[in-house]
């Protein structure tokens, strides 16, 4: 695998922000590529991805390829000062091939073939299906792997997974068996003694289907980790067919970031870069694409990244194909930057004549070519990233030490659980807090359970509904094996090195297997928590503005401005078995009952939220919680404005990122000091304007949606 550095850049012969677009040449006349290119030349676009979806036109047969059209895209692209990120054409199969071996083909829970048609409906465990993969991707690897646009592989596209096949339904039973070695435990794990669901050979175990009514939790789980782990080996697969001939070529696939059927953890470490689709909806909270950003980056311990794909004005697909007004495709594309990609590429490069996304926005609009205002905002961005370049590659996000965990995993489990209530948003609720920290514009991670926490001084587990054990699997890889964890040991070896977590409701209530831990909750967090948890109460959600029920404070353990605040939706009941109260249930039948506690444990603190309460005290706690770790903003707060930093190569840069539609004032005081939060004696040299080298004043007046960059030295112990 290639070694790419921390902070990049990702392919050192293509080290510049990368600009540009999913580009299909094959889909036009052959005189459109001159056009093409000479458009691109316009719009500063220095980078495709190319041959996505382009099986049928690359093998008219098995084995008889037609590569002319390719060639010449890849030579016009390259003279044109273009890189290339070749796609592997596998996830649309070409009809010859659907037709001769149709088990290649996907089946759905109902247990129909499906048809031809669409995109991502082969079987990851189809040998058939990989036997074709496998030569058309050793052929293109074998044809362009030498050639010096290729920058990057681009394998497949947006990888979906759900055939019930009977391949599929095998190595299931063979994923299960591997993870818990005999019948006898998985029948304890998923509690199939509940309806008499026993089973007593493993042939009985079948993946879920809607005409098997409910069946038990842990195997709807465990086939939802079983699609998921399946399809990564798929792409494992497929990376390892370019690897084998290009070994020097990094490596990716596009997510999508909060998507529910993939466990996107496990997918990162098979690719050498993260790259993801981001579709903001216009005039959504920006905290949204915020979110996701960490989300995604945060797969691959925050290293650079990429935004490979993103429309240019409208997509064809949400509720309302609203365009995107003059100014929000640079906010947007810059916010991405600040929060680590390399990148800003779009879908797509030209308009399609016909099919289904031949009215999703593109830089070549079906009319009037460069004239058109959205090719003027790509072209103006384009010239701004080529100016930005020298300055932002090489960096990469500005280390923060507040973390919120998530797990793809827990999330599956809680929202199928039958109980509390039937609308459970998992990441929601992660969003909630997250927003609490970010509007403060203290950085913030978010954190997968498998990695590294040892960089954060706060952890935040909103929704720990599912607490691992690190039992499961019993048997596999080292990978595998090496992967499993001990949540709650990992939490409080956290908290005993002087850590401050903070746990919300509706926590440490099952493992791995969706089994529910006996004695309270929440299970093996009861000793670091200093409590245990009876029973949760649910209400439907208030009316905006309202709450059921509220929270007062104990202003001797916490000194916050409010004593009050409103708390809504799940209430849980807390005994208190070591830990201190620091507010109480105003309302309802539990009034006075512990709501908020926290208890000490070696050199930190374990909190507890009982509740979901208003975001109002969410900021007020968090930014107390930060400021006793000498955690500051790194600019005052202002609303609806961010601020985002990188650092790298003795040089920190700042994104200050209006997303309001009126203008904004921010203070930069003489010494504002990015890194105050994060190191000792960091620089207070100042802030030289990226675009023009003049020092930033005091204070920068922000017109409505505009984006402010500037840099600065850092002293060497910083930097």
């Amino acid at each position: 695998m290639p070694q790419i550095s921390p902070t990049g850049p990702i392919q050192p012969r293509a080290a510049v922000l990368w600009h540009g677009a999913d580009y299909n040449p094959d889909q036009w006349p052959p005189e459109t590529l001159d056009e093409d290119v000479q458009l691109m030349r316009q719009a500063g676009v220095n980078a495709v991805s190319l041959g996505i979806f382009s099986w049928a036109q690359l093998e008219t047969a098995p084995g008889r390829f037609d590569f002319d059209w390719m060639d010449r895209a890849f030579e016009k692209l390259w003279a044109g000062g273009v890189h290339v990120a070749l796609a592997t054409p596998t996830a649309a199969p070409p009809r010859w091939m659907t037709a001769a071996e149709p088990q290649v083909l996907a089946v759905s829970a109902s247990g129909t073939r499906l048809p031809h048609g669409g995109r991502q409906r082969f079987c990851p465990t189809s040998p058939a299906y990989r036997r074709h993969v496998e030569r058309i991707n050793t052929a293109l690897a074998q044809r362009y792997g030498g050639h010096p646009a290729l920058m990057l592989w681009h394998i497949s596209n947006e990888y979906v997974s759900n055939c019930h096949c009977p391949l599929c339904a095998e190595a299931f039973i063979g994923y299960l068996k591997q993870r818990y070695g005999d019948l006898a435990t998985l029948n304890a794990q998923w509690w199939a003694a509940f309806w008499s669901q026993r089973f007593a050979a493993w042939e009985q175990v079948e993946p879920p289907r809607p005409a098997h009514g409910t069946v038990p939790h842990g195997l709807t789980l465990d086939w939802q980790r079983f699609r998921s782990h399946q399809m990564c080996e798929f792409f494992k697969f497929e990376a390892a067919t370019v690897r084998a001939v290009t070994p020097e070529v990094p490596i990716t696939t596009n997510m999508m970031g909060k998507f529910p059927g993939l466990d996107y953890a496990a997918f990162a470490e098979v690719m050498d870069v993260v790259s993801w689709d981001c579709y903001g909806s216009v005039g959504a909270d920006p905290v949204h694409m915020a979110f996701d950003h960490s989300l995604m980056r945060g797969m691959k311990d925050n290293r650079p990244w990429l935004l490979i794909e993103q429309t240019p004005s409208a997509t064809n697909w949400q509720e309302y194909g609203t365009l995107k007004p003059p100014g929000v495709l640079r906010l947007w594309s810059l916010q991405a930057i600040g929060h680590g990609s390399d990148s800003a590429m779009y879908f797509q490069w030209r308009r399609s004549r016909g099919a289904s996304e031949k009215f999703h926005g593109a830089v070549v609009e079906h009319a009037a070519g460069s004239r058109a205002r959205v090719f003027g905002e790509v072209a103006a961005l384009g010239a701004e990233l080529k100016q930005l370049s020298p300055i932002v590659i090489g960096t990469a996000v500005t280390p923060a030490r507040i973390g919120i965990l998530c797990d793809q995993e827990s999330r599956w489990a809680f929202e199928n659980a039958a109980g509390y209530a039937r609308d459970k948003r998992y990441l929601g609720e992660l969003q909630r807090h997250f927003r609490a920290v970010w509007t403060q514009n203290l950085r913030i991670d978010v954190v997968q359970h498998h990695r590294d926490w040892s960089g954060y001084d706060i952890l935040i587990a909103p929704r720990l509904y599912m607490l691992k054990s690190g039992l499961f699997p019993r048997e596999g890889t080292p990978e595998q094996l090496a992967a499993r964890v001990d949540v709650a040991a990992k939490l409080a070896a956290f908290v005993e090195r002087g850590g401050t977590l903070v746990v919300g409701c509706l926590s440490g209530i099952v493992n791995e297997s969706d089994l529910v831990y006996e004695g309270g909750y929440p299970g093996p967090l009861r000793q670091l928590l200093g409590i245990w948890v009876e029973q949760t109460d649910c209400l439907p959600p208030s009316a905006p503005g309202s709450f059921a029920n509220g929270m007062s404070l104990d202003r001797d353990v916490l000194a916050l401005p409010s004593v009050s605040c409103g708390c809504d939706r799940f209430f849980d009941r807390v005994h208190l078995r070591g830990a201190t109260a620091a507010a109480a249930y105003t309302g309802n039948w539990y009034a006075g009952e512990p709501c908020l506690t926290v208890h000490r444990h070696g050199h930190g603190e374990a909190w507890y939220i009982a509740t979901d309460p208003e975001a109002a005290f969410l900021e007020q706690f968090y930014r107390h919680l930060a400021a006793r770790h000498g955690l500051h903003p790194t600019i005052e707060p202002v609303a609806e404005v961010e601020v985002l930093t990188r650092r790298g190569g003795g040089r920190e840069v700042l994104f200050i990122l209006n997303h309001a539609p009126e203008p904004r004032s921010v203070a930069i005081a003489p010494n504002a000091d990015a890194a105050a939060a994060d190191a000792p004696g960091a620089s207070t040299a100042a802030w030289h304007d990226a675009h023009t080298d003049t020092v930033w004043p005091q204070r920068l007046e922000l017109a409505p949606l505009q984006v402010r960059i500037a840099q600065r030295r850092l002293d060497r112990t910083t930097g």
